[in-house]
């Protein structure tokens, strides 16, 4: 990756929480044009929608639809690491009184932008 590039990962890391907590449309900048995401959870009804994302476009759709279902989640990062193409953001998230956190690992394309994220949830804050 060239400085640019990184700098552009290190950004991408830097709103992707951002991006979940208010802003979905930072989508559309921060992902790769071959964006996927995949989640070790499902949806309260059992279903995955976030399998059908192909696009920028696709995820920035998802994020306005999850942050209607859930207006008051807060996410917060509790760390990070950036080593190339490769990142990891640690991350608690707030809801209903309740505190889980989460790990997010991403590979970044040659232009720092996201191409694949693996999200997967706990049952308690990682900051312990």
């Amino acid at each position: 990756m060239t400085e640019d590039s990184t700098g552009s990962a290190r950004r991408a890391l830097d709103l992707w929480l951002t991006m979940w907590n208010s802003d979905g449309e930072l989508a559309r900048q921060l992902c790769a044009a071959d964006f996927r995401i995949r989640f070790a959870v499902t949806e309260p009804d059992g279903s995955t929608p976030a399998d059908e994302i192909r696009t920028a476009d696709d995820f920035a759709a998802y994020l306005r639809w999850w942050r209607g279902q859930n207006p008051t989640t807060t996410f917060t990062r509790v760390a990070d690491a950036l080593d190339g193409r490769h990142g990891r953001l640690l991350w608690d998230v707030a809801a209903d009184g309740l505190v889980a956190g989460g790990v997010d690992v991403f590979d970044f394309d040659d232009a720092g932008r996201v191409s694949r994220v693996w999200s997967v949830g706990g049952q308690r804050s990682v900051r312990s």
